[in-house]
């Protein structure tokens, strides 16, 4: 699930601005669009800061099953609404990425949570913290690289455009000196801008999906979690006595 949830993330940060520039180049000014992609990195540490009291009251697994139903739920109501709503579009590109960032920084508080399990099952007498996170770590750096390579293949494939070449200018000396008779109309391939819309709303859909159902394999939470959150109190109290008998 966290592997997703990076690969999301880089998505995001990757093909944002070039959603701006093809999806709201002409609905809005160079400033507006400036505005989003600053708001865009600062609004999740904002978010955070509502995101934690509901961690506390509901807890972090409900949350974030929230945030993927969340984006499942406004991806398909931004792929019905079509990309000519350019105020519906803007709204969902920056929503869609400040709630994604905003899981990705919540998701640390699950892995706090698998080191209190760890140490409680395996009896260990200092957590391991480094070991878990180092493997979270590398599980998922492979969603930072297949993230832009991802998005830039399903872009070319959908639509036929590279957006690392041009195509070529004709050289001078091949030039036809009379033109050649026309040739029949081409099947009109899809647009860059149907492409990006595309791309905007079926990646959330497929990564929402994903995540709500390895998601629902998860166990820690509820009652097993404030079962292992007690343990974890009871052996650091031991842990304490033993220290002030010594």
């Amino acid at each position: 699930m966290d592997l997703v949830q990076v690969f999301h993330c880089h998505f995001n940060s990757n093909f944002f601005p070039l959603f701006l520039e093809h999806l709201l180049s002409d609905h809005i000014s160079l400033s507006t669009g400036s505005f989003l992609l600053g708001i865009s990195y600062v609004a999740p540490h904002l978010n955070n800061l509502y995101f934690l009291p509901l961690c506390r009251r509901w807890g972090v697994y409900t949350v974030v099953r929230g945030l993927f139903l969340l984006k499942l739920g406004l991806s398909l109501l931004m792929l019905l609404a079509g990309p000519d709503r350019p105020g519906l579009l803007c709204l969902f590109i920056a929503s869609n990425r400040v709630f994604t960032e905003g899981t990705c920084k919540l998701l640390t508080l699950v892995v706090t949570d698998l080191v209190d399990e760890d140490l409680v099952l395996n009896r260990r007498k200092q957590a391991a913290s480094a070991l878990l996170f180092g493997m979270v770590a590398l599980v998922t750096k492979p969603g930072q690289t297949l993230a832009p390579l991802l998005g830039t293949w399903l872009l070319c494939f959908y639509t036929g455009h590279d957006l690392f070449q041009q195509s070529p200018l004709t050289p001078v000396g091949r030039a036809q000196p009379w033109p050649e008779p026309p040739a029949p109309p081409p099947v009109q391939a899809p647009t860059l801008r149907q492409g990006c819309f595309y791309l905007l709303v079926l990646v959330p859909i497929t990564c929402a999906l994903l995540q709500l159902f390895t998601w629902s394999k998860f166990t820690l939470h509820g009652r097993r979690l404030r079962m292992v959150k007690a343990q974890r109190q009871n052996l650091s109290q031991v842990q304490t006595l033993d220290i002030k008998t010594v």
